[in-house]
């Protein structure tokens, strides 16, 4: 993570704009919140039940994978017994908010994704010694760091932001022109909150894609960088538009979701090139 970026990528992992594309985004989705809802509300959608399942996926393999990246690179850690207990703590967490996220959709579904989390933390162990074998072990540490930070915001930081909110879903309204209510307007705690999208900001995730580059150095050229890239924003997009299809999240919910997880992504990045200089 220590390369120089280009102009480009520097304008696009910058805090201050995502600030400024979020207020932006928030401005212009707030007024149309409703008629968005309504002209593409389709429960029946294949895709995005498709993508309902996918957009969960991000978060146990970013978590799964650098909680044990936290273990394997404890030995440039400043506060050891903190990683050791921060690295057990979000292997847990993932693994178990994995299941219970996939057991509330179909929970036929628990034996496969249990036996696909325990085969993904073997992957991940085989990986991160594979990458420490070639001496990249701090520059994987700083990116752990800036995963496992992401991570844990996408899953708690939306959950504990949700309950300051409480929105009603919109597929829960049954006369949507009268009930529909902003964003900003705080309800009980009894409603099924829709702002912000979990799923949006989980699907973000993906976009620590791109970060894989700084410890793998066969994943530097451009053609892995544009491929990346273009599948960060596809798994990003076609998740928060799935929401908005099933009538669960409306365009500011996914937006917020989303902006959340980007925003924490570059301001950690910021702050781990700042403070851990090789």
């Amino acid at each position: 993570m220590g390369e120089n970026k280009s102009s480009i990528k520097r304008v696009v992992w910058n805090s201050a704009l995502w600030i400024i594309v979020f207020v932006l985004g928030m401005s212009i989705f707030t007024f149309y919140d409703l008629p968005i809802a309504k002209a593409v509300y389709r429960f029946d959608s294949s895709y995005a039940r498709f993508f309902e399942i996918v957009g969960l996926l991000t978060t146990p393999m970013a978590g799964i994978f650098f909680a044990i990246s936290n273990f394997l690179t404890i030995r440039v850690a400043k506060k050891r017994v903190v990683s050791i207990i921060l690295g057990w703590l979000s292997l847990i967490v993932f693994v178990g908010f994995n299941l219970l996220s996939v057991g509330m959709l179909n929970s036929r579904w628990l034996g496969v994704i249990f036996i696909l989390d325990m085969l993904f933390i073997r992957f991940s162990m085989w990986a991160n010694r594979y990458i420490c074998s070639y001496a990249q072990v701090v520059e994987l540490r700083k990116v752990m760091m800036v995963g496992l930070v992401a991570t844990l915001v996408a899953v708690l930081g939306q959950t504990i932001i949700k309950y300051g909110f409480n929105r009603p879903r919109f597929i829960t309204l049954t006369d949507p022109d009268s009930q529909f209510t902003y964003w900003y307007v705080h309800h009980p705690i009894e409603h099924d909150s829709s702002f912000p999208s979990g799923h949006a900001a989980q699907s973000a995730l993906s976009f620590i894609l791109v970060y894989l580059k700084k410890f793998v150095p066969k994943l530097r050229s451009k053609k892995w960088d544009v491929a990346f890239w273009v599948l960060a924003i596809f798994i990003t997009g076609s998740t928060m538009i799935s929401r908005m299809l099933l009538g669960v999240h409306y365009a500011t919910d996914v937006w917020a979701g989303c902006f959340l997880t980007l925003f924490t992504i570059s301001f950690t990045n910021w702050y781990v090139e700042k403070t851990y200089k090789v």
